[in-house]
């Protein structure tokens, strides 16, 4: 395993979450192609869910 693995787990993730993709892009630092880069935004309530998707996974291996 190599530590850009973990980029591609964590993509992974925010898609099974249904995290939308500029949210994704934000997250892994990229950024998307014309008028969607441009006119897009990260709403708080997005923000939040970029948050608690890891934390959920996070507990859930503390209680196998």
């Amino acid at each position: 395993m190599h530590f850009h693995d973990l980029r591609h787990t964590h993509k992974t993730w925010m898609i099974e979450d249904g995290v939308p993709e500029v949210a994704q892009a934000k997250r892994l630092g990229h950024r998307l192609p014309g008028v969607r880069g441009i006119y897009s935004r990260v709403s708080p309530a997005v923000e939040q869910r970029l948050v608690d998707g890891p934390r959920k996974r996070w507990q859930a291996t503390g209680e196998r």
